[in-house]
């Protein structure tokens, strides 16, 4: 299997919490809201589509939710679809920072597999590793024991004609510049108490940010759309502190 990149090129936890100069910070990672192409199960990377009613819903939610929780730094993937649901969130509240969107943050790219019934792509990859099924469901989770979710998706990549898609090693040296980058703005924040940070992005993004800070963390299921999830800096270790909390359960 092609792997682009190096093991030692990867940042470590501690490396990423060095960033911070012994200041406290807490991240929250937000799902977007759910688009057409999430409805439709396609191949959504950065290919984009519209909001559904039902997503404009989750982020009028998740805007409520965390409507007074403290927010000193805003960042998202400059995404149509997390554009929508940082607005969205940003609307809520009385006063906000600005937003910064950085494609650093965008979903795994599937390249010439994009917009494509997410059933023709597995199909490919099921039907290269012989596992005979009654049900798609069953053949995926099958997929899932035998390779791993990152093997899953390096499968995929593996079978884009185009040579556009992302390994699982690219998205990682992408999500350690995503996450130096916004540690780098929270350490420079004025004072010297806990840094608040929000991060609009992508289910697959937030699962790969979430193992690149706690890598015993497991990161193999779909995160729902709007949910939030929370990472703490504190004594200079990361703390998970929750995963997929949907908008109506999430407490500040």
């Amino acid at each position: 299997m092609k792997n682009p990149v190096k093991p030692e090129e990867q940042q470590t936890p501690e490396q990423l919490a060095e960033v911070m100069n012994g200041r406290e910070v807490r991240f929250r990672f937000v799902r977007h809201g759910q688009t057409v192409y999430n409805t439709e199960h396609r191949m959504q990377g950065w290919s984009d589509s519209p909001m559904t009613p039902l997503g404009d819903e989750q982020i009028a939610m998740v805007g409520q939710a965390l409507k007074r929780v403290p927010i000193e730094l805003v960042f998202s993937s400059d995404l149509q679809r997390c554009r929508t649901t940082t607005q969205g969130i940003l609307d809520a509240r009385a006063e906000h920072p600005q937003p910064v969107f950085l494609e650093e943050l965008r979903e795994w790219n599937f390249g010439g597999h994009e917009a494509q019934l997410s059933k023709h792509v597995w199909g490919k990859l099921i039907e290269k590793h012989n596992i005979e099924f009654d049900r798609e469901a069953d053949a995926i989770r099958q997929l899932g024991e035998k390779l791993g979710w990152t093997g899953m998706f390096d499968g995929v990549a593996e079978l884009d004609e185009t040579g556009q898609s992302e390994y699982a090693a690219q998205i990682v040296l992408r999500a350690d510049r995503a996450l130096t980058a916004m540690l780098s703005a929270a350490a420079t924040e004025p004072g010297d108490e806990l840094v608040n940070v929000l991060v609009v992005t992508h289910g697959g993004f937030i699962s790969t940010l979430l193992r690149q800070l706690i890598p015993e963390v497991s990161a193999d299921s779909i995160l729902p759309n709007c949910s939030v999830s929370t990472v703490e800096l504190r004594d200079g270790a990361w703390q998970l502190i929750a995963q997929g909390v949907e908008p109506q359960d999430f407490a500040a």
